[in-house]
């Protein structure tokens, strides 16, 4: 490793030229200044090339909107750095951010990623701390569902502390293992990427860490705000939760996630969410397509590294437990 190693900011961009404007001249005044930044554009139809030639980052313009895991994807393959920093565009970064995500990766190589804390972006809220799974929702915290009968929550950490996810808008990865990993799973179209390639890297023994003094703000929800944004947020999220489920946890998660997501067709038609219903049936169906085939990576992914999906499972519900008991 270089003495300062070079870290390869990714950013994918659809239409977000007014997120460009805030969020690159943010990551240009980084204390850390061994960075190259990359954006790239899902086909955007707004000046956002021009914003990117304004403040002089590559620009990676893909011919077709490929969703974020494969942008991501492309972003990584163009990159020259040792880390990979995934960002989203509709952010801005305190000075320090870089540095000190980067600290704990240059410390231990065993660490495949580190993640950030973020604001909302007034500030008024932290949205995103460590993150923390459990079979039940945590009476006190707000909790989301990550699958039926599985969910997460962040935790408010002064220190270092070692968590089951990275959030991919704030992700800097060891771009070695992100390799052997192969990169995010490209059928992820919006949603999971980030659950996805952090339960792998845990299952090979390489961990996510969360950094809370490395700072961020996120305008959360500033791209999916249009019908056909929300629809393709919707497709996004119930594709990653059927993959996950049946790709990397224990058959029960599988069953229940398939059940209650084709249940969902009876409640897009009671409320006439005609787009949503078709949306719903077309995933269902390319999912189920690849049932067999994710089933057997499941099966290749648990053989290689010894261990059950299982006991993967609840080794990542303990390390909730292994705070609680610190604290």
């Amino acid at each position: 490793m270089s003495a300062n190693p070079l870290v390869s900011v990714v950013i994918v961009n659809w239409n977000g030229a007014q997120h460009l404007r805030i969020c690159l001249p943010s990551l240009l005044a980084q204390s850390y200044q061994d960075l190259e930044i990359i954006v790239v554009d899902n086909a955007s139809l707004d000046d956002s090339a021009k914003v990117a030639e304004e403040y002089k980052v590559r620009w990676l313009a893909l011919k077709n909107n490929l969703g974020l895991a494969p942008g991501l994807n492309a972003g990584a393959a163009a990159a020259n750095g040792e880390f990979l920093l995934f960002v989203n565009n509709d952010m801005r970064f305190d000075p320090e951010f870089v540095a000190e995500l980067v600290a704990p990766l240059r410390r231990d190589e065993e660490i495949f990623c580190t993640d950030a804390m973020q604001f909302s972006w007034d500030g008024g809220e932290r949205g995103h701390l460590a993150a923390r799974l459990a079979t039940k929702p945590v009476p006190g915290k707000r909790t989301a569902e990550l699958v039926p009968g599985l969910h997460f929550y962040q935790q408010e950490k002064l220190e270092k502390s070692k968590v089951f996810m990275a959030s991919a808008a704030c992700m800097l990865a060891r771009r070695s293992i992100f390799e052997k990993l192969g990169g995010f799973d490209a059928r992820l179209p919006l949603g999971y990427e980030d659950v996805e390639i952090c339960w792998r890297a845990w299952a090979y023994g390489h961990s996510t860490v969360y950094v809370p003094t490395a700072i961020c703000w996120h305008r959360v929800g500033s791209s999916i705000q249009s019908t056909p944004a929300l629809r393709f947020a919707f497709r996004g999220v119930l594709t990653g939760r059927l993959l996950l489920a049946t790709k990397l946890l224990p058959a029960r998660y599988a069953w229940r996630t398939w059940m209650v997501s084709a249940a969902g067709l009876a409640k897009d038609a009671v409320q006439l969410r005609w787009g949503f219903l078709v949306d719903r049936c077309r995933i269902l169906l390319e999912m189920g397509g690849l049932v067999g085939r994710l089933l057997r990576e499941k099966k290749r992914i648990f053989a290689d590294v010894g261990r059950s999906a299982e006991m993967q499972l609840r080794m990542l519900l303990e390390l909730a437990d292994e705070d609680v008991s610190a604290e």
